[in-house]
């Protein structure tokens, strides 16, 4: 198989010079039948998704996905995007998810059940997605590692059974995570456009997201390498454009339902209102979300309900600024497993049960399963941080994600869902960081009579920045 780029090194894999017998090298670590075990471990994933389903039929899906299913069936019906309480037109949320699971139910497939089976095998794409991403960053035993690790782990597929778009935007972070190092590695015109249009597709799978682009997209086409300023600002304007195209339908069709413009979802009003009260100021539920919290609707319309829960919530922060500091704290320390935890966990399987439609309560041993797995992956995930820069490769294209939902989650509220775009690359890091401690081959140290090509490393090293 051809040699990968980032993997060579000294014996502890720093690509530092060693000492005594000459400067030590290591043979790229490729995989023999890469695409077998790949396909192994993926199936491994599919089984356990299925499995997770079938115990799990006859338990409540509430909440945002009983939702995403009923909008679903109804766009069959021919009534297109129809609020679930009073049945009139809404854009709660962005369509792409949405319209997933209303091309599925137009082949027939209108269950909660039959529903939960097509997010175990986008989940199973996930696996290999994210596979392929940690192979394209660190090679083939990383990539491997982190398959294995995206099979199993529960933060991965706890959504799918719940039938949340996170099911959907997991698999394109991985996608867009290759295509920011394929376009690091090899800047080209076409790369840049479909930048562009994957953070559409992110921003209409779940709205935050739009914030990829500024955090991403811009800089990495902005510090391409080998290319100068006039073709680097004709990229970024070709991307922006794409994301435009990307938006501009569900924008457009929204102009004629409501009376202001809503370019993705209504629903950023209501979070930021409901995030700022006495409520979740004071108290033992401080830095979630208060649903009673808001003014009184003035509108139908949800475009115009949407500013003004905006404006409340705004002004409700500024009454609130003392308290502020430690609230955006405890915001983020729910979102990101170090506040209240288990109160969390608890949180989570309510509200994602809430309203159940038939079938019992979910075990909130499930959303535990999944704080306790992210705590162990934690820990190599740092370690992966360190060994990507030692060996030079780039990290601020997976801590953009992180950054991405630390930005949300203060302008809004703390909840564990908002942390699913750094799922990724929380797996890929944890997998980089175990790959480093697994048995390496040497080969013999390097003739140091050897010609000055001879003892280059055997990839080169990458000079960027790690950071715009």
């Amino acid at each position: 198989m051809a040699m990968r780029d980032g993997l060579a090194g000294t014996a502890d894999g720093s690509g530092e010079a060693g000492g005594g017998g000459g400067l030590s090298r290591l043979h790229p670590l490729t995989v023999q039948r890469f695409g077998w075990w790949l396909a192994l471990i993926t199936a491994g994933g599919l089984a356990l998704r299925v499995i997770v389903v079938v115990i799990s039929r006859n338990e409540a899906v509430g909440g945002d996905g009983f939702a995403y299913a009923y909008t679903a069936n109804r766009n069959v019906t021919g009534h297109w995007f129809i609020n679930i309480f009073n049945q009139k037109p809404d854009a709660i949320h962005p369509p792409v998810w949405t319209l997933t699971l209303t091309v599925w139910a137009e082949l027939g497939q209108h269950s909660i059940f039959r529903e939960q089976l097509l997010c175990s095998v986008i989940g199973t794409c996930t696996v290999a997605l994210v596979g392929l991403a940690g192979r394209r960053i660190a090679g083939d035993r990383v990539g491997l590692v982190a398959a294995a690790i995206a099979a199993v782990y529960a933060g991965l597929w706890l959504y799918e059974r719940a039938l949340l778009s996170e099911t959907l935007l997991l698999p394109l972070v991985a996608l867009m995570v290759i295509l920011v190092y394929s376009f690091r590695d090899h800047p080209s015109m076409g790369r840049a456009a479909l930048l562009g249009a994957m953070c559409g597709l992110l921003a209409m799978t779940r709205s935050e997201e739009i914030l990829i682009f500024p955090l991403l997209a811009v800089p990495i086409i902005l510090t391409a390498r080998r290319v100068n300023w006039r073709a680097r600002i004709s990229w970024l304007v070709i991307s922006t454009l794409l994301v435009a195209v990307v938006i501009a339908p569900w924008t457009i069709y929204n102009l004629g339902r409501f009376q202001r413009p809503i370019f993705l979802s209504t629903n950023g009003g209501g979070a930021v209102a409901t995030a700022n009260c006495d409520g979740t100021y004071f108290g033992s539920y401080i830095g979630w979300y208060d649903i009673l919290c808001g003014p009184q609707p003035q509108s139908s319309d949800p475009s115009v309900a949407n500013s003004a829960d905006l404006h409340y919530g705004i002004h409700s922060a500024e009454n609130h600024l003392s308290r502020l500091p430690l609230v955006v704290f405890a915001r983020e320390g729910r979102a990101f497993g170090y506040w209240n935890p288990f109160q969390q966990t608890y949180l989570d399987n309510r509200w994602q049960t809430v309203a159940p439609i038939f079938g019992t309560k979910t075990s909130v041993w499930v959303y535990d399963l999944r704080l306790v797995s992210y705590w162990i992956l934690l820990i190599p995930a740092i370690a992966g941080c360190v060994v990507l820069r030692r060996r030079r490769i780039p990290l601020y294209p997976l801590l953009a994600f992180v950054l991405t939902v630390a930005i949300t989650v203060a302008a809004a509220y703390g909840e564990t869902r908002y942390r699913a775009a750094a799922e990724v690359p929380l797996v890929i890091l944890a997998a980089v960081g175990i790959e480093a401690v697994l048995p390496r081959k040497r080969l013999a140290p390097v003739d140091e009579a050897a010609s000055p090509v001879d003892q280059q490393p055997l990839s080169e090293p990458n000079p960027e920045l790690t950071a715009p």
